[in-house]
């Protein structure tokens, strides 16, 4: 490819972006692979293996401290243990409001696709390859909560789309490893796509202290929509093991979830031969939506005395052994609902520009 990644992105934020864009041209993270022109070999139809958005909906953290003990001459000091949880809800936002959205942008994912004569290839036909031979296929425009913890996964209307199974808790099961071109191979070159777009809104951090006479645990909560560059779900449930708890730690059976507009097309090996993604160097944030942005939860527990006496003395403590914070945070219902769908329109305006001027090379 000759083109430099820059050079088509600046052309699309000339002729397309707004003056006022969600997602500004430094926040995207373009990448493009063309081997053997393999883009004069591929027909032109794609196949949308995947499109998505995970609205986060609710989380929730906790911190604690254990129980401690002084033991002096003449007294004994304790400082109880201390809990801190939090549990953030969204409020002013629904599914209903999330399945508009994913549907408004399906179809403008689509349309784009076709006004350039690329024909979408079917479920159907796709479920014919020897590829999805065993798998199950899955109605869109149901919402899911099982897919990833604290998140609504919405798929569009209408769109089917084919899974290697689904766990007795509702996760769709997947692969360790992608392996879309070995299903460009089966569709005879043709282009894979896949669209994922990921909405969290609350960030929690949890902290704990311990000294000789105090202790205190505390959970913040930073309160903000944005676009994420990528996040780490359940267990993918790809042999049938247990869940792990939502913390993106690096368990390798363990999902990452990626924002992106991706096309690949051809293969060799286990890789594509054509290439072309569109995603995020960071995670990229709305403002405006909500009117409480931070939110701090503390529980403390210290000695609330000293005494010298001939005797040793169990000095109590102040504090609780537990608190339980809940909080229902209120968004702009407007101004959330444009946030979302102004920035996925702008996602996939630029990765099917990049898409398809990698063709042309």
């Amino acid at each position: 490819m000759k083109t430099s990644l820059l050079t088509l992105l600046l052309l699309w934020v000339g002729i397309f972006q707004p003056a006022d864009p969600y997602i500004s041209l430094k926040d995207y993270d373009v990448g493009a692979f063309h081997r053997g022109k393999q883009s004069s070999k591929s027909p032109k139809r794609v196949y949308i293996q995947k499109f998505r958005a995970l609205f986060e909906v609710y989380e929730e953290a906790s911190a604690s401290t254990s129980e401690s003990k002084n033991e002096r001459a003449n007294r004994t000091t304790t400082v109880s243990g201390t809990k801190t949880s939090m549990g953030v809800q969204l409020s002013g936002v629904d599914v209903p409001d999330f399945q508009k959205i994913v549907d408004e942008a399906y179809a403008d994912f689509v349309a784009q696709l076709e006004s350039d004569g690329f024909e979408i290839i079917t479920a159907e036909e796709a479920g014919k390859t020897d590829y999805y031979s065993g798998y199950t296929k899955i109605e869109g425009g149901a919402s899911s909560t099982d897919q990833a913890t604290g998140y609504v996964m919405v798929t569009p209307t209408g769109y089917n789309y084919w899974v290697k199974g689904v766990s007795t808790s509702g996760k769709e099961k997947g692969t360790f490893t992608d392996t879309s071109s070995k299903l460009s191979k089966d569709l005879d070159d043709a282009y894979v796509a896949e669209a994922t777009f990921i909405f969290p809104f609350v960030n929690l951090d949890a902290s704990s202290t311990s000294f000789a006479n105090y202790a205190s645990s505390k959970v913040k909560a930073d309160i903000n929509l944005r676009m994420a560059a990528s996040v780490g779900t359940l267990d993918n449930e790809q042999m049938g093991l247990g869940k792990i708890a939502k913390g993106f730690t690096t368990s390798p059976t363990q999902e990452r979830l990626t924002s992106q507009v991706r096309f690949v097309a051809g293969h060799m090996a286990s890789s594509p031969l054509f290439a072309s993604s569109t995603a995020l160097k960071k995670d990229v944030y709305f403002g405006g939506i909500f009117a409480e942005d931070k939110l701090v939860e503390v529980t403390s527990a210290e000695v609330a005395a000293f005494s010298k006496t001939a005797y040793p003395q169990l000095v109590m403590v102040s504090g609780g052994e537990m608190t339980l914070a809940s909080h229902y945070v209120a968004c702009d219902h407007d101004k959330y609902i444009e946030s979302a769908k102004g920035s996925m329109k702008e996602m996939i305006g630029s990765g099917i520009y990049n898409f398809k001027e990698l063709v042309k090379d």
